[in-house]
């Protein structure tokens, strides 16, 4: 004998939200990358969630594809273990989709961040399940 399930019909399917919606100009994301080199990158959001309107270049030479929601903002590059220094200019625009971490513990208004390894950590483990998951 199977037995029934019951259902609960006042009871609310909670629904994970987007990371995209929960980006605040910023914020420290952490962003998938192909580069060998690298296990993620790091970006600052310096706009908020926008659509492009066409095929348009960044001046780091990234393509993004009309109609994709991007962020534009300023990269980090990496300058020691779990160090990085904020490059400013130019200005990079990245696909929302690319988003693997919200990085809210890092304090952006510094020019130089240091990525705790409670928080490396847990990027790289958001990697591997998103990898899975594909």
């Amino acid at each position: 004998m199977i037995p029934e399930t019951v259902r609960i019909p006042d009871q609310p399917v909670v629904e994970a939200e987007p990371l995209k919606n929960l980006v605040s100009e910023g914020h420290v994301v952490a962003l998938f990358t192909d580069d060998e080199l690298c296990e993620y990158y790091l970006i600052k959001v310096t706009h908020p969630l926008s659509s492009s309107t066409k095929v348009t270049k960044d001046q780091w030479g990234a393509v993004i594809p009309q109609n994709t929601e991007v962020f534009t903002g300023l990269y980090y590059d990496k300058v020691g273990e779990n160090r990085y220094s904020l490059i400013r200019s130019p200005y990079a625009i990245v696909p929302a989709a690319s988003i693997l971490y919200i990085c809210a513990q890092i304090d952006s208004s510094k020019d130089t961040i240091k990525v705790p390894e409670y928080l490396h950590t847990s990027i790289l483990e958001c990697m591997n399940m998103s990898k899975d998951a594909r």
